[in-house]
């Protein structure tokens, strides 16, 4: 008899199967990509009203904790309360999923991504004294309240969706989408290379067919949510000056 967790495991293959049927893997794609230029959006914002903190990329905010405690300055609370706040986000998602898929319910993205939603409309209809577009009480329960709003929403929303077909790709933040995208393009120029030398085909013709090749087609989807990325972060920063 299967275990629990084997139960557990096939009920969540049986849910993504249910998902691609319904979504589709370009559907899937376009949603990753939209999802990845709000993470930018957002981190950008966050990163000039909280005066540099990192409410998707918790890499940045790691290194602050290590700079504020290699000074020993109390301002470590600041990136700590983000961090904290992200992975409280990405537990309470995948122990939202779990009971979803146990329970088949197939649609149960929808809960977390309008959990996220609600998050970010909480942060947008605040009044907080700004100045300057910045935030100027850095101490304030307020400002740790919103820092942790904007951070756990961004966990929420890394925790929804990392699968894309066979990639792994997370919305909040583009270094591994960088490195897979390296990866795969080193990958499909030794294809090319192959092709050359073994088929005797010409460049034209193997480009040609390159269209079907897949780390081809990962390499310029993975391109394509760094951009995304890239292009939310500068229109938050062009929105949030504005």
């Amino acid at each position: 008899m299967p275990s629990p967790w084997t139960q557990a495991s096939c009920a969540r293959s049986v849910t993504i199967m249910m998902n691609q049927r319904e979504l589709g893997a370009v559907g899937k794609g376009a949603a990753a990509m939209v999802l990845t230029l709000v993470g930018g959006f957002v981190d950008a914002v966050g990163y000039v009203a909280l005066f540099q903190i990192f409410t998707a990329n918790m890499s940045g905010n790691s290194v602050h904790i290590g700079m504020y405690l290699g000074k020993l300055e109390p301002s470590l609370a600041r990136p700590a309360c983000a961090v904290g706040a992200y992975v409280l986000g990405l537990i309470a998602t995948r122990i939202v999923l779990e009971i979803g898929a146990r329970a088949d319910f197939s649609r149960i993205a929808s809960c977390t991504l309008a959990a996220e939603a609600m998050l970010l409309l909480v942060f947008a209809r605040t009044q907080p004294k700004m100045h300057l577009g910045q935030f100027t009480d850095l101490r304030s329960p307020e400002y740790f309240l919103l820092v942790a709003t904007l951070a756990l929403s961004m966990g929420i929303q890394a925790g929804t969706l990392t699968r894309i077909g066979a990639l792994t790709v997370y919305t909040t933040f583009v270094t591994g989408t960088l490195t897979k995208a390296s990866e795969s393009f080193a990958r499909f120029l030794f294809w090319v290379w192959d092709e050359l030398r073994l088929t005797k085909s010409g460049v034209l013709a193997v480009f040609t067919r390159a269209a079907k090749q897949s780390d081809a087609r990962d390499a310029l989807f993975l391109a394509a949510v760094w951009c995304s990325y890239v292009i939310g972060a500068a229109l938050g920063t062009a929105a949030k000056f504005r």
